[in-house]
């Protein structure tokens, strides 16, 4: 696989690690957003984790992502995302490990998919709204066709 073909844009979904059952699927949710990257052929991956498109014509609201991804099978990458100075998440740092998931030759509909783990590199927020480091997650990020 041609690692630029990590590029696009895909809607990023993050689930708390919880081994019980759940009645309800949202008491799994950690996150969703928008993921944006761009992947160059040495490897170098950049782009942006989206939180809110901020005001019209203005910032977005989100954390840079920087890394690297493999050509190799099976396909990995690692990001760190850092939210952006001055930003309501400027205080955020998160580091994610992850694989492209197989294309089934005879899969229907199959879109590009990224899975992995996340963890909460720092602390962030304070007081009642402190999030403390240490916290993983699993994702999935869905390429969203052009």
């Amino acid at each position: 696989m041609d690692v630029a073909e990590l590029t696009g844009t895909y809607t990023y979904r993050s689930f708390l690690n919880r081994p019980e059952p759940v009645d309800d699927f949202n008491k799994l949710r950690f996150a969703q957003l928008e993921l944006r990257l761009t992947a160059e052929p040495d490897g170098t991956v950049s782009g942006e984790l989206v939180f809110s498109e901020g005001e019209p014509g203005g910032d977005t609201i989100g954390m840079d992502m920087v890394g690297r991804a493999s050509g190799a099978s099976p396909f990995a990458f690692t990001l760190t995302g850092k939210g952006r100075p001055g930003s309501p998440v400027a205080d955020f740092h998160y580091e994610y490990d992850g694989v492209i998931l197989r294309h089934w030759d005879i899969g229907i509909g199959q879109l590009m998919t990224l899975a992995g783990t996340v963890l909460r590199a720092e602390d962030h927020g304070s007081g009642a709204t402190l999030a403390r480091a240490g916290q993983t997650a699993s994702f999935l990020a869905v390429k969203r066709q052009a």
